[in-house]
């Protein structure tokens, strides 16, 4: 029976592997491990998931120092014949048994996926256009960027900031007011944030149902949020601003795949914002005829 390995790393995007009867799949902090998990609490040879003869799938434990743990009790060995939870260290796993109806189920949402994404580009890029000319500009750029990224994470609630002078400012919102962005129970999502935009990479929270991570998660549980995303948007090493996105309802956690879709729309946000700022730069100059390069260049060779 084929199966699906979905681990949730604190900060991160939820790491999927898809399994065949067949493979095996080592776990661990070693860059030659299948699914490679990063975290201090995993040892470099962690643990091997593999099927065997009878189609069991079976879990070893590689002598790590942290344990390997299914549904909660520690193994060395153990045989699984049904979904269940397993856990390496502090990282929590998912392991779904899928029969063949639920494997082609979970290839259709990836394709799904990736058609979203594809319409949501479209239409910013639509957006992107009429923004450059005299038209009406309808829907603002930050407005459809916000939404695109909250349908492509599943997330019903958000904001874009942008940097403007040294300030950050909410350019745009999705069922969120200013009141509800400076309660206590926003306090973790105000704290992914800034983590983001410091530390200038996507910060992920994915609930997985009773267990609180460690540190500020603790506080976006307690807020009842199920899935939350910031993304800095950057050009370089400059923060322009960020998106943020969650939501408290239930749903398929964020993963790697979701991640790379969502970074793609944070890249282009960032380009519509540089590009932004050079009109806002070009208007500024006073309104006096362009000097022709080229008469300068004549006036200096009659002037020698």
């Amino acid at each position: 029976m084929q199966a699906r390995l979905t681990a949730f790393v604190p900060d991160h995007a939820a790491l999927t592997r898809s399994l065949s009867p067949g493979d095996r799949l080592r776990i661990g902090r070693a860059d030659d491990c299948g699914l490679l998990l990063e975290h201090p609490s995993i040892s470099r040879a962690h643990a091997e998931l593999f099927a065997s003869d009878d189609g069991r799938w079976q879990l070893a434990d590689l002598r790590s120092k942290n344990g390997s743990f299914v549904e909660g009790a520690r193994i060395d060995s153990a045989s699984i014949d049904t979904s269940c939870w397993l856990r390496f260290g502090d990282v929590h796993c998912e392991l779904a048994l899928l029969d063949g109806a639920a494997a082609e189920a979970d290839a259709r949402r990836r394709n799904e996926r990736h058609r979203t994404a594809t319409a949501c580009t479209a239409h910013l890029d639509t957006i992107a256009r009429k923004d450059r000319s005299d038209d009406a500009p309808g829907q603002s750029l930050p407005d459809a960027s916000l939404r695109a990224v909250a349908e492509l994470a599943g997330c019903s609630r958000g904001f874009l900031l942008v940097d403007t002078h040294g300030r950050y400012r909410v350019l745009a919102a999705l069922a969120l007011d200013p009141s509800q962005m400076i309660g206590r129970e926003f306090a973790g999502s105000l704290s992914a944030v800034t983590r983001a935009i410091e530390q200038r990479r996507p910060v992920v929270f994915n609930d997985i149902g009773g267990d609180v991570w460690p540190g500020a998660c603790a506080s976006v549980v307690q807020a009842g949020l199920r899935t939350l995303v910031c993304l800095p948007l950057l050009d370089g090493n400059q923060v322009l601003g960020a998106i943020y996105a969650d939501r408290r309802e239930p749903g398929p956690p964020l993963t790697t795949l979701d991640l790379e879709l969502l970074e793609a729309f944070a890249d282009r946000t960032a380009l519509w914002l540089i590009a932004r700022r050079a009109r806002e730069d070009l208007a500024m100059y006073p309104s006096t005829p362009p000097l022709d390069w080229n008469s300068i260049l004549t006036e200096r060779i009659l002037e020698t």
